[in-house]
């Protein structure tokens, strides 16, 4: 192998060096530094929008969320075997649809932000931190969700045999989630910061 080979091979060797080295098990210390970042970006949030894909009974179900804090609140549900079920929540009032009539409650406003955007039955920051307690995060490849760039993290199960349990790709400007997956379960988030204006249903 002559000097000039061995030269010219040395930009191929560190190429594949770095890549294998972006693509291993982040530490525990930078695994806490990049979830902090996505909680804080989650806590500082004032509205999106969720699209949910889980299953419920073996079937699968869907939801369609958007929220704008505090108290704005809009869900289209669709469960198997059930009424597609509505709900519009603002500051006047709670509207719940069931099959085509619409009904009205007046509780005080609830405040959807609180506990900041959901995926599944809890908020996603408590998600988070439950996931750090049993897996590891590996920094993966860049992905396109809906058209728009994000860097996906997969979550390794620390116990043998280390298999995929989830992932997350986020926005490498904001650290907010475009989508989160775990086991069979898809969660995608958009409109984050947009104007979020709901109106009672007519007539009510």
């Amino acid at each position: 192998m002559t000097m000039k080979t061995l030269l010219g091979g040395l930009p191929v060797l560190l190429a594949m060096v770095l890549t294998s080295c972006s693509k291993t098990d982040m530490g525990a210390s930078a695994m806490e530094k990049q979830i902090n970042l996505i909680e804080t970006a989650l806590g500082q949030a004032r509205s999106w929008h969720v699209s949910s894909t889980f299953a419920v009974g073996g079937e699968t179900s869907h939801l369609e969320e958007d929220l704008g804090c505090p108290f704005n609140y809009h869900r289209i549900g669709k469960i198997p075997d059930r009424p597609q079920n509505e709900i519009i929540a603002t500051q006047k009032g709670y509207y719940y649809r069931e099959d085509d009539r619409w009904n009205v409650l007046h509780p005080p406003p609830n405040d959807y932000c609180k506990d900041g955007p959901g995926a599944g039955a809890f908020p996603f920051a408590v998600t988070l931190e439950m996931l750090k307690s049993h897996t590891s995060l590996k920094r993966a490849d860049t992905q396109s969700i809906d058209g728009a760039p994000c860097r996906e993290f997969d979550f390794i199960g620390v116990a043998s045999p280390r298999e995929k349990v989830g992932s997350l790709c986020i926005d490498e400007q904001t650290n907010l989630p475009f989508e989160f997956r775990y086991r069979n379960d898809v969660y995608r988030y958009s409109k984050w910061n947009e104007p979020v204006t709901l109106e009672p249903p007519p007539g009510l």
